[in-house]
């Protein structure tokens, strides 16, 4: 795992993603990817991504993770603007895990072509 990596990713694969922030990886965290964000009132604004190292070793791992961190961002950012947004902040782990997951195999199936 390496900031090279996760960059290349971004350049290929996920060259079409906004992501808020660059992620950058942080060897220190136990997680495989985390969001860091700041609440002000009503609005939460992602100050990091943090991409921890990997539970499995490949690189189709590594972007699943970054997809995750992805769409926990978009999320967050965006839940005041859609209905499903808000709903999927509000929605328990397991929940939001589910629809972030199905995004993911959406992208993978499409990948894959």
């Amino acid at each position: 795992m390496t900031q090279e990596l996760i960059d290349n990713i971004l350049c290929n694969e996920l060259r079409d993603f906004a992501f808020p922030v660059k992620p950058v990886y942080n060897p220190r965290i136990s997680d495989n990817g985390r969001i860091v964000v700041e609440i002000k009132g009503v609005h939460k604004t992602v100050k990091r991504i943090e991409i921890g190292r990997q539970d499995g070793k490949d690189r189709r791992f590594l972007l699943d993770t970054l997809l995750h961190e992805y769409y926990e961002a978009d999320i967050a950012i965006n839940r005041h603007f859609s209905e499903l947004y808000w709903n999927l902040d509000k929605a328990t782990p397991v929940q939001r895990h589910k629809w972030i997951n199905a995004r993911i195999a959406e992208f993978f199936k499409e990948l894959e072509g």
